[in-house]
């Protein structure tokens, strides 16, 4: 689902990742580790193809992002869900709005959107909470709508980035949980993280970054 050919992405010399080389199964979760700099952010905007590929092959879903041309990007990204560490929800709307948001900019019909919201909803537990706004929810519920906001649009691959940071060790148990469960339905699944010891009792695999190269 996920193949990285030898990719190196620099914002300025000496800054970025390097030929960096990996592949990600369907149905697969993996770790990507390592300390705050080491470029696993990168990575991710690679995939996500909010960075500019300097040279290598990005293969997702069998087609190689690397040089796609700038007008297919968002073609790309809607085989992705993204889930950030500080949610970037808009507090001035519900969580039905949050959550339906990616539906209204693709198109959906109304029916379509509140059955896809409703139905994403209870699989995070959050169905009682369709009114509220972000504001009003503690760190994990916030986390959940932000789950919930990239599964809605039933996405290939799903990108972590660093989505425990800001809570507490139940809670981010509970946040990884919902992310494994998720490979079940097929999505490949990539959480960047600096805290091994939450990841290792999970007991897969993980790649380490340091200074935008993969430790071996």
């Amino acid at each position: 689902m996920i193949e990285f050919k030898k990719v190196t992405a620099t914002y300025k010399k000496d800054v970025g990742i390097f030929d960096i080389s990996f592949k990600i199964d369907t149905n697969e979760m993996v770790f990507l580790m390592g300390p705050t700099g080491a470029g696993k952010s990168t990575v991710l905007k690679a995939i996500y193809r909010a960075i500019e590929i300097n040279s290598g092959e990005i293969i997702i879903d069998g087609q190689d992002i690397a040089n796609l041309n700038k007008y297919k990007i968002p073609d790309v990204r809607q085989k992705i869900g993204m889930i950030f560490q500080d949610f970037k929800l808009l507090n001035d709307r519900t969580v039905l709005e949050n959550v339906a948001l990616p539906l209204r900019i693709t198109g959906y019909s109304s029916s379509e959107i509140y059955d896809r919201v409703e139905d994403t909803l209870a699989k995070v537990g959050l169905s009682n909470l369709y009114n509220s706004y972000p504001l009003e929810l503690s760190g994990g519920e916030q986390q959940r709508v932000c789950i919930a906001r990239a599964l809605v649009k039933s996405p290939k691959i799903i990108l972590a980035d660093e989505p425990t940071g800001n809570l507490d060790p139940n809670v981010s148990d509970e946040i990884l949980d919902l992310l494994d469960l998720f490979t079940d339905s097929g999505a490949a699944v990539l959480m960047s993280t600096h805290n091994f010891p939450l990841i290792k009792p999970r007991k897969k695999r993980f790649i380490e970054i340091s200074d935008g190269r993969i430790v071996d």
